[in-house]
């Protein structure tokens, strides 16, 4: 499973790679057979009642199957990834028929 990391108006760290990796992997255990690359985007986005959130968007690449794409928001970056891999789950679980 490989990871492409993209933050807007901010630098990625090696350090940031290493923690974000390790918490998609632990995330997606299950499926990791099953995933080819995971493709994450945070974008900052403004909100008329929260002011700037953060957006995350997951792309999945299935092997013989559509990818996947999903959008989360949240007050923070690592809130947005939470959210946004939780989704995810619950999407290949649909897709995969395997229970949590």
């Amino acid at each position: 499973m490989k990871l492409k990391l993209s933050i807007k108006d901010k630098t990625v760290t090696a350090m940031m790679k290493v923690k974000l990796t390790k918490l998609i992997t632990t995330q997606l255990h299950k499926y990791a057979l099953n995933i080819r690359s995971v493709e994450l985007h945070i974008d900052d986005i403004e909100s008329q009642t929260h002011g700037v959130l953060k957006q995350c968007r997951i792309h999945l690449h299935l092997p013989g199957l559509p990818s996947i794409r999903l959008k989360a928001k949240g007050n923070n970056m690592l809130q947005a990834i939470k959210r946004a891999l939780h989704n995810s789950q619950l999407l290949l679980a649909q897709k995969y028929a395997i229970t949590h």
